[in-house]
């Protein structure tokens, strides 16, 4: 006889329910990488799109630290730290300077950071345009500030798209297009930091998501490749 079960209100069966337990449980509580003092080592900050959600179970080796970490070859470490479901701001539900992880990121010693934080706080009952501004020059100052003085580029996050006529979880895709858009901007320019724009990337590719919030195979790629084009524009400051 098989057992049912509901997870999320969806009824799952037999070893199925207990492997998309066993990958949700590992989503919401990654394991923290491990930094090699050998290579240059990069801190790839984030949500549910930094760990790579969209691309569960074997195919999660597509998320985009691991694609960039391809394209940047051996001579780098590329450290994923996402997260799902947590946020830039202090006062959001899920703030991501609460988790063990942010903690080990901190202590990873990276050369360079790379923060997208966002797309939660665009919840209607998380954003608050003024406090995410001011909590992400926070958030970058406490990493300028390491011993190893590393390299902090933002990353402005992707659009959203509705998926079955309806918007996930009611991200609000106009704060991410228009006020936190800015303020990753300005807070780049003012502390120097270099900014991808992941929103204008994105904007005419709902075909790049699975489920229009987190990228697949081939979003995770052109996230990954900007990224790369961004380091090696200021890659005179990181040798």
């Amino acid at each position: 006889m098989r057992k049912t079960v509901t997870l999320g209100g969806v009824a799952l069966v037999g070893g199925f329910a207990s492997a998309y337990g066993v990958l949700y449980y590992r989503a919401m509580n990654p394991r923290s990488p491990k930094p090699d003092g050998t290579k240059k080592r990069i801190a790839c900050i984030g949500d549910s799109i930094t760990y790579g959600y969209g691309l569960m179970g074997a195919f999660r080796r597509f998320c985009y630290p691991n694609q960039l970490q391809e394209l940047l070859g051996p001579s780098y470490r590329v450290m994923n730290f996402g997260i799902c479901d947590r946020a830039l701001q202090n006062q959001s539900d899920k703030p991501y300077r609460q988790e063990k992880i942010c903690d080990a990121s901190l202590a990873s010693e990276p050369d360079i950071v790379i923060i997208m934080l966002g797309t939660n706080d665009a919840k209607p009952a998380n954003w608050n345009a003024e406090c995410y501004e001011s909590d992400l020059r926070s958030f970058v100052t406490a990493y300028k500030d390491l011993q190893s003085r590393p390299q902090v580029i933002l990353l402005q996050p992707p659009k959203t798209f509705f998926a079955l006529g309806k918007k996930l979880d009611n991200i609000l895709d106009s704060a991410i297009g228009g006020a936190m858009h800015d303020a990753v901007e300005r807070v780049g320019k003012e502390e120097d930091c270099p900014v991808v724009d992941l929103y204008h990337l994105t904007e005419n590719h709902k075909e790049w998501f699975v489920d229009g919030i987190h990228p697949n195979k081939v979003g995770a790629r052109m996230i990954a490749e900007a990224v790369l084009q961004t380091l090696q524009e200021r890659m005179y400051q990181l040798t």
